[in-house]
């Protein structure tokens, strides 16, 4: 059984297919062993396995290029050499690798970085994406767009031809009209516009809080819906703790308001990977999302999340770069403070929230009333001369006399 992992500790394959790997970190290392590994050995011996692993094989001079001037990719390097760069099919640089010994703060050669994407820009039709490695961290970098950010992995062609696309194609959420057909109440539209003004706003996580009842379900395949049209995601996963909710999700969920898009229900046994629309039970997640890149997924949904983001389940929520979305029912006060701080809620405040209590004075939800009742056995007790012959026997066969049997019914209490 592998230990948890955290973002610092990437994985090393042994050699490419190998599914074994080994854990990195400067504690195992040691620091006077970090010391001494030069940028050389952290390529060797770090960086590209996990190039590898990510499917970039430095033996492929389609895919990859080590040394590349950026200056018009002349043999004189005037503006620099890149360390790495990651191809698309057609010649265009992906994504440029900058690589720095593991003793270093990588995070420092993002002006580096950027120069590079920038020159390379110059050669074609986009700027490339960038990542910042030194074999124990990774950081994505999307300059001009987004911050840079700690990820698992390299991301492969696939993920980055798929990134690339959304970059061209994505629309404000904002501007994409709800579908009234799959959400029509005032509330289920504002929760959608919460998360989106988050995600407008730079964050990647989102917390959504309604009340049982209220279209928790809906609400999210609105989102969903929005996700999509927007091209702002291509592939969703929708998790959840319990095998009733995924299937609900994507009987009542997918296939119901979405049935344009194809969907499946990953298993251990079943992992097609050719769909758009994914559910998913957390446990079996724990067992498979290392067969998935960090990227492979685009918005994941995690329902009931303030069950399901603790102890091993926890590195499922960071293994995944994706954007994603908690719901749960647990009124917020309710609500552990980690999860909040999960979903970037740092003020211990949902992105979106509706209570039990709002829902009732809008007249979604009918108040309850409390109804006390007495059983049979608390109105008449329990006495071993009014047991059937049935019931005489039953406690003989289990030792006890029937006849000590003498419970008025104060004596019963409720448990």
């Amino acid at each position: 059984m592998s230990e948890p992992m955290s973002k610092g500790q990437n994985k090393i394959v042994q050699k490419p297919g190998d599914l074994l790997y080994t854990f990195f970190t400067k504690e195992r290392l040691g620091i006077q062993m970090v010391r001494q590994i030069s940028e050389e050995l952290t390529r060797k011996q770090m960086i590209d396995p996990q190039l590898e692993r990510a499917g970039w094989y430095l033996r492929d001079h389609s895919k990859v290029k080590i040394e590349i001037p950026v200056d018009g990719y002349d043999a004189e390097p005037w503006n620099g050499v890149t360390d790495y760069c990651l191809y698309r099919e057609n010649g265009e640089v992906l994504a440029v690798v900058e690589a720095k010994r593991t003793c270093e703060d990588v995070r420092l050669a993002e002006a580096q970085l950027t120069h590079y994407v920038t020159e390379i820009e110059k050669h074609q039709s986009f700027r490339p994406f960038g990542f910042l490695a030194n074999g124990l961290e990774i950081h994505f970098v999307d300059v001009g767009i987004a911050h840079k950010r700690e990820v698992f992995g390299f991301f492969t062609r696939e993920d980055l031809e798929n990134l690339l696309y959304i970059r061209q194609n994505a629309k404000p959420l904002s501007s994409i009209e709800i579908n009234n057909e799959i959400v029509d109440r005032a509330y289920q539209h504002e929760a959608i516009r919460r998360v989106g003004e988050a995600f407008a706003n730079g964050k990647r996580k989102a917390l959504i809080v309604m009340a049982t009842g209220t279209g928790k379900t809906r609400t999210t395949m609105g989102l969903i819906d929005v996700f999509m049209r927007s091209n702002q995601a291509r592939r969703i996963l929708f998790v959840a703790d319990r095998d009733a909710l995924v299937e609900q999700a994507k009987d009542d969920g997918f296939e119901k308001f979405l049935p344009q898009e194809p969907c499946t229900r990953l298993r251990t046994y079943d992992l097609d990977t050719t769909k758009r629309l994914y559910a998913v039970t957390l446990q079996t997640l724990s067992n498979i999302f290392e067969q998935f890149s960090p990227a492979f997924f685009d918005l994941i949904v995690f329902d009931e999340v303030h069950r399901s983001i603790y102890n091993k389940f926890n590195e499922v929520l960071e293994y995944f770069d994706a954007r994603q979305v908690g719901l749960t029912a647990t009124p917020a006060n309710y609500i552990n403070r980690d999860t909040f701080l999960a979903f970037d809620c740092t003020d211990g405040k949902p992105t979106y929230l509706y209570t039990y209590e709002q829902a009732i004075d809008d007249r979604w939800l009918v108040d309850y009333n409390l109804y006390s009742a007495r059983t049979k056995f608390q109105r008449q007790g329990i006495h071993g001369v009014d047991l059937t012959e049935e019931e005489r026997n039953a406690l003989v066969e289990k030792g006890l006399d029937p006849d000590d049997i003498n419970y008025e019914g104060t004596e019963l209490g409720i448990f």
